[in-house]
This record gives C-alpha cells, structure tokens and sequence, in this order.
C-alpha cells in the first residue's frame, strides 16, 4: 500500500514547502524520497493551501496501478477531484498501459480549499518559451481581451522536465531556464511564479514521457487556492491523439488522453484547460512565426538550455520555418549554420518516420505544402538505414556537428 499522511506546511531556505509523508507498505519500497513536496517562494506562501490533498492525488495513484498498490489517503481531498479519480480518471490510467492495474484509492474526508472572494484570482499559463506555451500565451493572452478567459500570470515549474531529481544537472538547467523565461515574462508584462517539487523522484522510476504530464497539473493544483483557470498547452492536435493514441499507449500519457483528461483534473474552485489541441505543431510554428517574443525567445531544445539547433524539437521548428521562408527571423535564437549541415538527415528521419509519428509527420506535411524540396521516400529510408547502421557501428556517434 502507499499511505500519504502528515500533511503539512514549512518554511524553509526561501522557499515554502507543503509536503506529506510517503509511506510504503506491503512491497519493498522503490522510491528514494520518504516525503512528497512541492513548494513555492516565501513570498508566495499563501497561495498554497494545506487543508486539502489534491497536490498529492494524480502522482500516486498512477504509480499505485503501475506497483499493483492500493493508495491511501489520511486527509480530505475535493469531492469533485476524488469523483473525478474514481470515476474516471482511474480508468483512463487503466487503459494506458499493460503494465497498470485497478485499485482501491480511499480517503478519510472531504474539504475545499477556501476562496476569499475579495480577491482577483489568476488565470495562468506555463512558460517554457517551447512552440506549445507561445502559442497558448499568443492566443489567450494577446489575442484575447474577456478578462474571463485572458491570462493574467505565468508559471514555471520543476518537476522533471529538465531532467532527473537525483541529477544535479536537472536542477542546473532549471534555474538556466528560469532566467530565460522571466526576461520574456517580463517583456510580456506577466509576473512569473516558480514551483519546485520532488515528484520526478516517484515519476522517473516509470518515466517523465510516460507519466510526467500528472506532475505537472499536480504543482498547479497546489496553488488552486489563486489559480481559478489554468490553460495547460497541448502537445499535438485533436486529429492527431485520435490518430495516434494506439501508438503513445504506456509512452506519453499526454499524446494518449490529453484531449479528454485535463478537464477531469479540476475541484470545485479550479478549472484545467486543455488549450492548443485546435493546431498541428507545424501550424503553431506558423501561428507565432511572425511574432517579435517568438523570434526572440524561441527555446524548444531537448539537448541543453539554448537551441542547438540540431535535435528533433528544433528540427520540427526550423523545418517549417524554413517552408516559410522565415529562417532568418530566428537566428538569435537558432544557429542555423548547424541546422544546415544536420537537416538532411532529420528529414530523411522525419519521412521515414511519415505517418508513425505526429510531430514529424507535421513537419514533412507542411513542407510538402509549402514547396520545400525533399529527398524521394524510398531515398530517405535508405539514408536513415544507413545512418543508423553507421552510428551502431561508432561511425558516427551524434547528429549534431
């Protein structure tokens, strides 16, 4: 069993923690960590929230169904997020993978977090400066004017995206974003909130493509007690997860479920949104592309804190920047010397890949209809073969020149 108790709520080095205990019984305990936390700065103590146990819902009752753990809590948590678990949201994790399995979440109690209705809540955004936040921050938030639905804040957060908990490395490159992303909150005249947490701790031992995405709405729901409406940026297109939901089973539970999931993630004050699933990501890339802050602040690299340029998130921008005939609009923040020398080799991977893969088929789609001359098929799953072959042998060891 996994028993989550000692909820509770500390101050500490300038930050605020709001963490409970993490108990496992019955099974030899895979997990580091004897506490689950997230935490904002001091200043920000008060936006969380220590009567309830939303924070600590989604993260482990996923890894319950994946250990075959029954998952219990000693506290309340919102009527309408325990429904939603129950009813729903327990099936949906069922159906992911093979490898998850029902079981009993129970709970003590009920509470909601208490709303001072004389003050303005926010609505919210994350800010990664990746296509998928710019175009929700361009269309709710430059676009939009109802102070209902206009985003009023950003918010960035540490819960593996940037690499494992255990690696110092992660939390490096965490903070090397931070800095990114508050020069371009600031030009947007958005504040910035940071969240840091421990989840990627528990995450990681199933994997952040796999299960990360629950991290993430679990940071934003400790802050529910200020965030009424949070627009949570989609990966790929409506089309798309229907297309290719068989494929992201038990490999990325955003690109399985997320259009229908994220709704089901909210109380009786806080509301999720799932925003961006209207566009392919070649049709976000062309959305922005002619927006001053995207050709500024453009970050989507898997590899390291600025764009090299040269790994599949950037080549699935460039490729169709350069459809465009918009390539040079972003080389602050791309080196396209490095882009040329590597491109042909991403596109032989992304048309060998056609069809199989949504964010590459969009790439290949786009450049298709825009005019942009690409290798024969039957050239490029011969490249790809070869180079793969090449590199297995230690040939070649990387893409990147």
């Amino acid at each position: 069993m996994f028993k989550l108790s000692n909820l509770k709520k500390y101050v500490k080095d300038g930050w605020c923690y709001l963490s409970c205990d993490f108990d496992v019984t019955e099974m030899e305990n895979p997990f580091a960590e004897k506490t689950m936390w997230v935490a904002v700065e001091e200043k920000n103590a008060d936006m969380l929230a220590d009567n309830v146990y939303d924070p600590f819902v989604l993260v482990p009752v996923i890894l319950g169904m994946y250990y075959k753990q029954d998952v219990c809590i000693d506290g309340n948590v919102s009527p309408r997020l325990y429904h939603n678990m129950q009813h729903y949201l327990m099936n949906i994790f069922d159906r992911f993978s093979d490898r998850t399995s029902p079981i009993k979440f129970t709970v003590n109690s009920f509470d909601t977090v208490k709303i001072d209705p004389s003050e303005e809540r926010l609505i919210g955004t994350g800010i990664s400066c990746g296509v998928d936040s710019l175009v929700t921050i361009y269309d709710n938030y430059i676009n939009e004017t109802d102070p209902n639905f206009r985003i009023n804040s950003v918010f960035f957060v540490n819960c593996g995206t940037h690499g494992d908990f255990e690696d110092e490395a992660s939390h490096k490159k965490y903070w090397d974003r931070v800095e990114l992303n508050k020069t371009a909150a600031s030009e947007l005249g958005l504040p910035m909130y940071l969240i840091n947490s421990n989840y990627h701790a528990f995450t990681h031992k199933i994997g952040e493509e796999v299960i990360g995405y629950l991290a993430i709405y679990s940071c934003i729901l400790s802050l529910q007690k200020y965030i009424k409406r949070y627009y949570t940026s989609s990966n790929i297109s409506y089309d798309e997860i229907a297309k290719y939901s068989c494929v992201a089973r038990d490999f990325d539970i955003a690109e399985y479920c997320e259009s229908y999931m994220p709704h089901l993630v909210s109380t009786e004050c806080f509301e999720l949104v799932i925003d961006g699933c209207q566009y392919t990501r070649a049709e976000k890339v062309e959305r922005i592309s002619d927006w001053k802050i995207a050709q500024k602040h453009l970050n989507v690299c898997i590899r390291q804190a600025h764009n090299c340029a040269c790994c599949d998130k950037c080549m699935m921008t460039l490729i169709p920047l350069e459809a465009m005939g918009k390539l040079d609009k972003y080389k602050g923040v791309f080196d396209l010397d490095a882009y040329y020398k590597n491109v042909l080799i991403y596109k032989c991977q992304f048309l060998s890949h056609y069809e199989k893969q949504p964010c590459e088929t969009s790439a290949i789609k786009y450049a298709k209809e825009h005019g942009m001359k690409l290798p024969p098929r039957w050239l490029a799953h011969m490249i790809w073969f070869m180079y793969r072959v090449l590199r297995k042998l230690g040939l070649i060891q990387f893409k990147i020149e």
